[in-house]
């Protein structure tokens, strides 16, 4: 999981140049402030999750990161795009999740059948036998 932090740094990089907000202006030379807080947050609970050994959970919130980053990338400056899709693309392609496998237990051997008590064996007990 290592390799997942510097990927989670340059996502937290990219995210913390959001600057102030200019109304009624199309995309500026930074991001929307809040738009980056919201995704220096997600890349954070990626490395808690991943550090925390929760792969599932970190390839679920990296596919979420990813997801968003794609459906905003026309808020995002034309220097920021590349390297920011670049680096949630690349998050999300390293986490590898694989879900832990109960083991189960084999089925127990069937019991023989009970005796009845009523069994004495096939003794000859003196009919008509030799003797």
């Amino acid at each position: 999981m290592s390799r997942i932090v510097p990927v989670v740094c340059l996502v937290m990089v990219v995210a913390g140049c959001g600057g102030a907000e200019r109304s009624g202006s199309p995309v500026g030379t930074s991001l929307p402030r809040a738009l980056a807080r919201h995704w220096a947050a997600q890349a954070d609970a990626i490395a808690v999750a991943a550090a925390a050994g929760d792969a599932c959970q970190a390839k679920s919130l990296s596919g979420s990161l990813r997801n968003e980053v794609v459906q905003s990338t026309g808020r995002v400056p034309a220097r920021f795009r590349s390297p920011l899709l670049d680096g949630v693309n690349s998050l999300a392609d390293r986490i590898v999740c694989e879900p832990v496998q109960t083991a189960t237990k084999p089925a127990p051997a069937p019991k023989p059948p009970k005796k009845h008590g009523h069994e004495h064996g096939h003794h000859d007990h003196g009919k008509g036998g030799d003797g």
